[in-house]
């Protein structure tokens, strides 16, 4: 991500704003690279997110509220002896650098005046929060300690003299010249990038912002120096004094980069090209905006990976049992064991000595062929007759203990087919939170900690309205079905649910009034949508009057059985253009 100097300039400004003078409450250290300083200023309270995270290092407000792990981290101890009660002084930025410096004010144990630093240095893999004695310069402790074996520029342990991060070397772009520009960038030689050149040679940019500059300046982001000519260098300097002026005289729109209406990046001015829609309002709220997004989708992706991965490894679990549970009801023997048994009873008068075999008529086939029947020499022809039926009866038990485990299976599989397909077709973290609140306390997965902490939250079901303003609701997973069905229709709403397969419970809301033929139609379509039949074609999707639905006792979230249904064969793809409009009230 494009976190350059322009963005920590933008970003500055913004703070140095709302947050001098400011009161800090308290510190919080929610992950290891991570601190939030609550502030309260003017009857206001504040944020402040600090990330040296190698892949989000960043500084800016945030509207979350995270707070600390059951066991506070050291770093997060030594903010909190010297910033709470403090107030910041001084927030202030090194040329275009990107690194901030927080000079607070407060008063130590015996009550005199006592200033700190928070040095926020924001270099990608090379990040750090380092806390500061600035009378002495030295360093209290950093999020990050390392010594000369990690580093031979400097060490950042607590007790020794803070040495700065290694300077950039770059040119101040504000105080750039036209002259100095052209001959600096034709220096780097023809074969370099004019972006590389410009985020080589000049402070507070990224590549990003580079390229952003080279397509303001009327160029294709890839341009190489040895394609500029006199013209192309003036278009880039001019861009290049644009875009510094805007973003230092606050002017700049700082931009979140979308693609196909998902958050990819972010920029302290509009790069005009690939935003769509407009930006919110300060660089602050962009940034928070765009890393709350990014770690939702990581969630989102983690808990359906999650998800998913579980209910396969069940499904895998099943389908060997399965296999099993079909080899026992294939087994041939059990009705051997009773024919056994059988013939032996019936020859025991000519059956006098014991053996490992006997040859005897089955007069139960035709013609009455000769079988032969595996005898225990230990044992008489008569006890020979009760094993093989004391087999037949453990067969039959058997038997019938496997056709239950059969249905027992196959009910499970579809249980777990139907939670698999609503976890594919989750569109958000809290559908699949709802699933994976189901799937605890079905015991497929454990509950985390905090979880059991939480209050279960009413689900919320999709809404959409018909083209006749009918209200459709969509259970999008079997709690959203349960809650649908049984708790927001009443007797004389319509209930829509793909035949055979599994899927969502669509309820059409009648209000007292006959639904059109388009309105069963569209309910229908969103049925077959939000089922395993979403690739189809064409869906067989039965409906019925909510009344004729009935929920077994003991049966698992989100199964029903039904009465009087008529059958409609509806397709999918319909339901995207209801999908698309708004919900209504």
């Amino acid at each position: 991500m494009p976190f350059d100097g322009l963005v920590l300039y933008s970003v500055t400004r913004e703070l140095e704003a709302v947050l001098l003078g400011g009161r800090i409450e308290r510190v919080y250290q929610p992950a290891a690279l991570e601190i939030i300083i609550a502030v309260r200023n003017n009857h206001a309270r504040y944020r402040l997110l600090l990330s040296a995270a190698a892949d989000a290092a960043r500084v800016h407000l945030t509207e979350a509220d995270r707070r600390n792990p059951a066991k506070i981290p050291f770093f997060c101890s030594a903010l909190r002896r010297r910033l709470e009660g403090s107030r910041f002084t001084e927030i202030s930025q090194p040329g275009l650098e990107r690194v901030l410096r927080l000079v607070t004010l407060g008063t130590d144990e015996l009550g005199r005046p006592e200033t700190s630093v928070v040095i926020a240095e924001i270099m990608g893999k090379h990040s750090n929060i380092i806390l500061l004695d600035p009378l002495e310069n030295k360093i209290i402790d950093a999020v990050k300690r390392y010594s000369h074996t990690v580093s031979r520029y400097r060490e950042v342990l607590p007790g020794q003299p803070y040495t700065p991060a290694p300077p950039s070397h770059k040119a101040d772009p504000g105080a750039a010249t036209e002259e100095g520009f052209i001959a600096a960038l034709s220096a780097l030689g023809p074969d370099m990038e004019a972006a590389s050149g410009i985020q080589r040679l000049y402070e507070g940019f990224s590549l990003f912002s580079a390229r952003a500059l080279v397509r303001r300046a009327g160029l294709e982001p890839d341009t190489a120096l040895e394609s500029c000519g006199l013209y192309e260098y003036r278009r880039l300097f001019t861009a290049l004094k644009e875009i510094v002026s805007a973003v230092i005289n606050g002017e700049a729109a700082p931009t979140v980069i979308r693609r196909n209406g998902t958050p990819v990046d972010y920029a302290a001015f509009d790069p005009d090209f690939e935003a769509e829609g407009p930006p919110p309002a300060g660089m602050n709220l962009v940034l928070d905006r765009f890393y709350q997004g990014r770690a939702r989708a990581a969630a989102f992706a983690a808990q359906k990976r999650r998800i998913i991965q579980r209910i396969g490894r069940d499904i895998d679990r099943l389908n060997k049992k399965q296999e099993n549970v079909q080899a026992a009801l294939a087994d041939p023997d059990t009705d051997r064991y009773r024919l056994y048994g059988e013939l032996l009873t019936a020859n025991l008068y000519r059956l006098q000595s014991r053996g490992k075999e006997v040859s005897l008529e089955n007069f139960l086939l035709p013609g009455a062929p000769e079988i032969i029947i595996p005898l225990d020499e230990t044992l008489t022809p008569a006890q020979n007759a009760q094993r093989y039926f004391k087999k037949y009866a453990r067969a039959r038990s058997g038997l019938a203990h496997a056709l239950k485990e059969r249905e027992h299976i196959e009910e499970e599989l579809q249980y777990l087919s139907g939670v698999s397909t609503a976890a594919d077709q989750a569109d958000n973290l809290e559908e699949l939170t709802e699933i994976a609140a189901e799937l605890e306390e079905q015991g497929y997965l454990s509950p985390a900690p905090e979880a059991r902490k939480q209050k279960t939250e009413p689900p919320e079901p999709l809404k959409v309205i018909s083209s006749d303003n009918h209200v459709l609701l969509i259970g999008k997973n079997n709690r959203q079905n349960d809650y649908v069905t049984f708790r927001l229709a009443v007797a004389e709403d319509i209930w829509f649910h793909a035949r055979g397969v599994a899927g969502a419970h669509v309820i059409l809301k009648t209000g007292g009034r006959k639904p059109s033929a388009a309105a069963i139609s569209e309910a229908a379509s969103l049925a077959a949508y939000f089922s395993q039949g979403r690739h189809s074609s064409s869906v067989p999707v039965d409906y019925t009057p909510r009344a004729n639905v009935r929920r077994p006792k003991g049966a698992r979230p989100g199964f029903v059985t039904y009465t009087g249904e008529n059958t409609v064969f509806a397709d999918p793809s319909r339901a995207k253009d209801l999908l698309t409009q708004p919900a209504g009230t």
